[in-house]
């Protein structure tokens, strides 16, 4: 899927409408915007869609790179291919694949307005929904004036705006401030939960339990604020976020929501750590949290001086774990191999099964979460194949993995050369999100 839009910004579509001016105009494309129609199409009701023969349809459906022309083929009954995953650039600006695997020229999108920030950054996604945050606004303060401020969920089609509070939060509240602590099962030390306490926060990546759109849902996220990073969680209706604290803990983490847990997986120690969610009537809260995987496999090759990196996906109702194995130090660090593992949830520890194959699917691999996504339905992406775009201090790991035979190419080194240009310290990385229609 690519998005309708013009190099500056401004919507398009493929109606005679766009080739005549003087046919009348109505509707609407991506973002609410103006779509124009034909007299021909207005008069008869109906999308000139609806005068293809269902064969010749039913091909022309895997090639269509507009929204709005998937959305009026879609109310005329046909069932519609996923649309293909966008890769959202610093600065709001969205590219797409095309039907040979290349990156479309990069569009910019308009942003609501009441989130429009010339610093906004994207740190995670949820199908159509972007996570955004910007900085804080206070700079009286020299120990906050460099973490983040606001932090909202945007759908980038219907333009919906959910605000979530403040990750600059420097009052106490002390009527409605709770604190827990709990011991790691399986493990050792603590980790402390705080309601409606002070915080100061920059987060890195975020996972929501379920769409926006649904009346229940969490947000986890990760925050790593002058290197004291930590978790914290929120849902509707809370009015702060309940922040996590504990040195067992303590380090870069992805997360992910599977079988109603949430999994907190340290990036570069394979330690996975699993919380049990429950709710009363004050909402939700974190009743234990175990640590469910400490180590490789038995006989696993181990690279002295090397380094890793985690990944979690949910694929087909199974948690993947996806490790990068590095050879030489930080700065001048070789990509080694890549793995990727089944979780056994029901063993104690957790159990490892090395996996070579996604039955055709593919795996998109981001700072803002790995989305996974059946590739025999498009052209432009490869079954069994794992993607990769920068998701750490530096921005490495731009390639293509092919599990079928264990090689490697690059990917969209182009794209993200020109348009993503980073230093050591920024936390602006790209972000997948898989739309839904």
């Amino acid at each position: 899927m690519h998005l309708c839009l013009s190099e500056q910004g401004s919507p398009r579509t493929q109606s005679p409408a766009a080739v005549d001016p003087s046919l009348d105009r109505s509707g609407v494309v991506l973002g609410g915007m103006p779509k124009k129609m034909s007299r021909l199409e207005l008069d008869a009701g109906v999308s000139l869609w609806a005068g293809l023969q269902p064969d010749i349809l039913g091909i022309v459906l895997h090639f269509l790179p507009c929204l709005a022309d998937r959305a009026r083929v879609r109310a005329n009954g046909h069932v519609l291919p996923p649309p293909l995953p966008l890769l959202v650039l610093p600065g709001f600006k969205f590219s797409s694949l095309s039907d040979k695997g290349d990156f479309m020229p990069v569009r910019c999108v308009p942003v609501p307005k009441e989130v429009a920030a010339d610093d906004l950054r994207c740190v995670g996604s949820f199908h159509g929904w972007l996570v955004g945050v910007t900085p804080n606004k206070d700079r009286s303060d020299e120990y906050n004036r460099d973490a983040d401020g606001d932090c909202f969920l945007v759908n980038v089609f219907s333009r919906k705006v959910i605000r979530l509070p403040q990750l600059c939060h420097m009052r106490y509240n002390f009527p409605a401030y709770s604190s827990k602590t709990l011991r790691i099962v399986n493990g050792s030390g603590e980790v402390h939960f705080g309601v409606n306490d002070i915080y100061t926060m920059s987060l890195c990546n975020v996972a929501l339990s379920a769409s926006p759109e649904s009346s229940k849902y969490i947000v986890a996220a990760s925050s790593d604020h002058k290197g004291a990073p930590v978790p914290a969680l929120w849902q509707p209706g809370m009015i702060s976020w309940q922040v996590c604290s504990g040195v067992e803990i303590d380090g870069p983490r992805d997360l992910s929501f599977y079988q109603g847990k949430l999994y907190m997986l340290m990036r570069h120690r394979t330690r996975l750590f699993t919380c049990e969610l429950e709710e009363d009537d004050r909402g939700f809260m974190v009743s234990r949290i175990e640590l469910s995987l400490t180590e490789l496999p038995r006989n696993h090759p181990y690279q002295e001086g090397g380094a890793i990196s985690c990944n979690m996906v949910v694929w087909r109702g199974e948690l993947l774990l996806i490790i990068r194995h590095y050879n030489g130090d930080y700065r001048k660090r070789q990509l080694h191999k890549v793995e990727v593992f089944a979780l056994d949830v029901d063993t104690n520890p957790y159990g490892l099964t090395e996996i070579h194959s996604l039955n055709g699917d593919c795996i998109f691999v981001g700072l803002g979460g790995c989305k996974s996504f059946p590739a025999g339905l498009h052209h432009g992406v490869e079954g069994d194949h794992i993607y990769f775009v920068p998701d750490d201090w530096r921005p490495y790991d731009t390639f293509v993995y092919s599990m079928r035979d264990g090689k490697m190419r690059s990917f969209a080194v182009k794209l993200l050369a020109s348009e993503f240009d980073v230093d050591q310290l920024s936390r602006d990385f790209p972000v997948w999100l898989l739309p839904t229609e």
